[in-house]
């Protein structure tokens, strides 16, 4: 395997990186000399700390001390190269850790690195993954080209999800006058179980960046979104708007990464799932699907959502009947949430969950984008050029509509 690192042997395992690499790392530094002594300048006169200072774990698991820039978002890091050079880190492998935490779950021949295929995710949303498998595969996939393309993508996710200002933790934050549950995969999935658990009739939206496009001036729709229990966030905007706030988001809670493991947990404890939504025969498929994915997994029903949305009590009956202990509704953002908070106090299933279009790609009606692209939060455009026609005004004209909101409400 030849990697950026180019690992060498030591007394300790491989614990050291090479000698090309230092060599890159001190190149770097060099040429980033005039923007660390512009920081150091503006800091002083601001008068304010110059560097932040971490003990690290190295290399060879020993505590060093690793210098970072305060409050310069993608170039914080910087002084870490001084760390390449001593040979402490190497410029990509498995996420550094803090000295006094657990180490990492680093496999194979990975050394922590300044860019980490994980950490590359995890700023791009894609929080719920498993470290461990995550270093495993950058170890069974590194090479040269790999390592160049973590680099890249890192350095340009984190120029697309910079903040200006210190990021803070909150449980629950607002955009464009919407209550946004502050929750990770985990989180969510944990409100999901216990709420069916104790049959606590819970409702549950999810908010990304068209949502607020249209809540921004229907305050119907804004007071519909802020009378559930849970609206989620979903999205790379919501990540922007989050940065640009200084809300430090804990994950990005899509349906289409969110289903699966739904499913799965759903499966463990024996509980039952309804899909509504759709054209005819793509809610069956996208329960096929899962049922494909999780042979434990039982069916309450599924039906297409072209239905009298004002008399339906008939259909509201079979779902109610059907032992349902979760109902998700994908009939598309402003209806679904419409329709559920219409007749959300008919129906007796102990959590409703408006999914939008999330049938769609497990039906395989429209495709998933590559890692590549959800790595760099631009999934969005996948889905523009698979369906030009119906989405060129939600991310054409909404996506620059919502940044400018958003600094129209700084």
């Amino acid at each position: 395997m030849t990697t950026l690192a180019n690992l060498k042997e030591s007394p300790l395992g491989r614990s050291t990186n090479s000698m090309g690499e230092r060599l890159i790392a001190a190149i770097v530094l060099v040429a980033l000399c005039p923007l660390i002594l512009a920081h150091i300048l503006v800091q002083l006169l601001r008068r304010r700390a110059m560097f932040d200072i971490h003990t690290l774990r190295s290399a060879s698991n020993a505590p060093v001390r690793g210098i970072f820039l305060p409050n310069r978002a993608t170039l914080s890091r910087v002084l870490l190269l001084l760390n390449v050079i001593r040979g402490d880190f190497s410029l990509v492998g498995h996420r550094i850790t803090a000295i006094d935490t657990s180490s990492s779950p680093a496999v194979g021949e990975s050394l922590p690195g300044m860019f980490s295929l994980f950490e590359l995710r995890r700023i791009s949303g894609l929080d719920f993954i498993d470290e461990a498998a995550c270093n495993q595969e950058y170890c069974e996939k590194s090479s040269v080209k790999s390592d160049l393309a973590i680099v890249i993508k890192s350095l340009l996710a984190g120029m697309l999800y910079s903040s200006k200002t210190e990021l803070r933790d909150a449980d629950r934050f607002e955009i464009f006058g919407v209550n946004i549950d502050n929750v990770s995969m985990d989180g969510a999935l944990q409100h999901i179980d216990q709420d069916i658990k104790a049959n606590a009739q819970k409702t549950i939206f999810f908010a990304n960046a068209h949502t607020l496009n249209l809540a921004y001036n229907d305050q119907l729709f804004r007071s519909t979104l802020n009378d559930v229990d849970y609206v989620f966030p979903d999205g790379s905007g919501i990540e922007v708007a989050c940065r640009r706030t200084g809300i430090r988001r804990k994950g990005n809670i899509n349906g289409t990464d969110m289903l699966p493991l739904l499913c799965a947990q759903l499966a463990k404890r024996g509980q039952k799932i309804f899909m509504l939504g759709g054209e005819e025969g793509i809610a069956a498929s996208a329960m096929a699907a899962m049922q494909r994915g999780q042979q434990n997994l039982k069916s309450a029903g599924t039906r297409n959502g072209f239905f009298d949305k004002d008399d339906c009590d008939d259909l509201i009956m079979q779902i109610n009947n059907s032992g349902a202990d979760i109902l998700l509704v994908g009939m598309g953002q402003p209806l679904q949430e419409d329709w559920v908070a219409k007749n959300r106090h008919k129906l007796t299933v102990p959590v409703v969950m408006a999914v939008g279009g999330l049938f769609d790609f497990y039906a395989e009606k429209v495709s998933r984008a590559p890692i590549w692209l959800r790595e760099l939060g631009m999934e969005w455009t996948w889905r523009l050029m698979q369906e030009p026609g119906r989405m060129w005004k939600r991310y054409i004209i909404g996506n620059p509509l919502f940044l400018l909101r958003l600094r129209n409400a700084a």
